[in-house]
């Protein structure tokens, strides 16, 4: 029995997804896959999701990745080190966890043609979050208050000068794991010279308030296949944080590297989907893909005998998705470091059912 899903998809034991767009080349199809990328993973933008991608792609395509030797970082929030990272006699691909950005370190750690991409939210709402994350509040005079956020802001200076030695993302949260030095956070010339260095030296800065059309720029730029952008939002809160607009401007003046990060590269991704050629009918094609995707993953945990076919596009081959592969999209970036430890390094995971992402019913 076949359950109808709207005009181009059905239920069954096999859920069928096709799409009406010409059965051509997809538009990647005369360039080489990038095997070698680093991304570089900030803080409470998103990039949890994003790294799961880059874990996926690494594990189901049989690529080295660069892991620490410790739970999580490759040093953060110091400078990388080799004692840091698990060595190889392979040269590495994929690097994607929390780093200090360094291009001549990691220059001398990844291969020549290696693809620097990285992701940047609104420094206001990145800062709420990391705020309440990080529990920030127990810096403030009054730790008790009801309005933590608040007199953090109004002693945001004294606060910071307190702790920055121990707590140096306290400001520019974003530009400190770009690597820009703390002691130049008032230096506008080395601001405008560190937004021009990483403007050079990144090929892609997504922005997380144009999540599905930076991962289709990511597509294009890494020649991956459609199906290799699929996701399943994870570690996202969907709590809205209010707060009055003068405690953002408080907030501006002090940040104002991450504003001129955020700016520029805002501007420049909004730059790039005006004059990349039919990437509208790809954002739509990607957006409805990823959509069932979703639900797929949603059913699939009710019956396992479910595969999801999607149609071939100018975007991408013919492919036939599993549950295995939503497994693969929701699993937590430490039990992937565990997996990938074992699967490069033979160090055993004594783990062997690692922790996934619940698949929400309603996702915004």
């Amino acid at each position: 029995m076949e359950v109808r899903r709207g005009l181009n998809s059905t239920w069954s034991d096999h859920y069928n997804v096709t799409h009406s767009l010409p059965k051509v080349d997809r538009r990647s199809g005369t360039c080489s896959k990038a095997k070698n990328v680093v991304f570089l993973k900030t803080h409470k933008t998103g990039s949890d999701t994003t790294a799961q991608l880059f874990f996926r792609h690494g594990y189901l395509n049989d690529l080295s990745m660069v892991l620490p030797r410790g739970e999580w970082s490759l040093g953060w929030p110091y400078q990388l080190e080799t004692k840091d990272y698990i060595q190889t006699n392979k040269s590495f691909n994929i690097m994607c966890l929390h780093a200090v950005y360094n291009k001549t370190k990691m220059a001398t750690l990844m291969p020549a043609n290696t693809k620097y991409v990285t992701i940047l939210r609104n420094p206001w709402s990145e800062f709420k979050s990391a705020f309440n994350y990080f529990g920030w509040k127990t810096l403030v005079p009054n730790a008790n208050t009801s309005e933590p956020l608040e007199i953090f802001l109004k002693h945001r200076n004294e606060i910071y000068e307190r702790e920055k030695f121990g707590s140096p993302n306290l400001r520019n949260f974003m530009a400190f794991d770009l690597g820009f030095p703390p002691n130049h956070y008032n230096n506008l010339s080395e601001i405008n010279n560190y937004v021009k260095e990483i403007n050079d030296n990144f090929s892609l800065v997504m922005i997380l308030e144009y999540f599905d059309e930076s991962l289709v720029l990511l597509r294009r730029l890494l020649c991956w296949q459609l199906t290799d952008i699929l996701y399943v939002p994870i570690n996202i809160s969907h709590k809205r944080i209010l707060r009055p607009d003068y405690e953002e401007r408080l907030y501006k003046d002090f940040s104002t590297v991450d504003y001129a990060l955020y700016d520029h590269f805002k501007t420049k991704v909004e730059d790039q989907i005006a004059r990349e050629p039919e990437f509208i009918e790809e954002l739509a094609l990607f957006k409805k893909v990823n959509s069932d995707f979703k639900l797929f993953c949603l059913n699939v945990t009710k019956n396992t005998k479910l595969t999801m076919k999607i149609g071939k596009s100018k975007w991408n081959d013919e492919y036939v998705i599993d549950g295995e592969f939503c497994r693969l999209s929701r699993i937590y970036l430490l039990d992937w470091i565990k997996i990938m430890k074992n699967k490069l390094h033979n160090i055993p995971n004594q783990n062997h059912s690692p922790n996934l992402w619940a698949v929400k019913p309603r996702l915004p």
